[in-house]
């Protein structure tokens, strides 16, 4: 998928006279309009721009290019969602469930794993003290969920450089017997 950039006066006119197709693919989706325009439409504002630079793309219905670079739009939005850093439970431990049993009543054991959990802290913080400040804030980040793909743009370098760097630090922490 192409990145979008500024549309000539062409192209503009061109998604104006079209944008049926985005109302359509809502509707057609059962979708709401006011909560899904602005997650489609940049997908049918590339569809746009690539079905009037690329000639090959004349041999099929601007909607069929529309619909598909909007869907995908539709699928990552989905995707980045429901992302397990976005999803995360949370329970008071005070609540009740709707049975009225507390948290305690459900995990009994929870406490008696508390020594289990703190000699697992003090290994990571072990772990992590034969680390760079860099390499920590990389593995704080894959911790909480990120894909090396979003590391890698926060420390301005490639997906590659980031694999390697965690690859580095495996070695490094195998060779000190970690």
């Amino acid at each position: 998928m192409s990145r979008l950039h500024e549309m000539t006066p062409l192209q503009r006119q061109f998604a104006a006279e079209h944008q049926n197709v985005v109302f359509r693919f809502l509707n057609q989706k059962k979708l709401p309009i006011d909560d899904y325009y602005d997650i489609v439409i940049f997908g049918y504002l590339q569809a746009v721009q690539e079905y009037d630079e690329n000639p090959a793309l004349s041999r099929f219905q601007f909607s069929t290019i529309a619909w598909t670079r909007m869907n995908g739009c539709l699928c990552s939005h989905y995707t980045y969602e429901n992302r397990k850093i976005r999803k995360a439970p949370t329970v008071n431990i005070h609540s009740h469930t709707q049975a009225g049993r507390t948290l305690d009543e459900i995990l009994p054991d929870r406490r008696k794993d508390l020594q289990a959990q703190t000699a697992d802290r003090l290994l990571a913080m072990e772990v992590l003290s034969c680390l760079t400040e860099t390499e920590r804030q990389m593995v704080h980040l894959k911790a909480d969920g990120l894909t090396c793909h979003e590391i890698a743009e926060i420390f301005s370098t490639t997906v590659h450089g980031i694999n390697g760097r965690f690859r580095r630090m495996r070695m490094r922490l195998t060779e000190m017997n970690f």
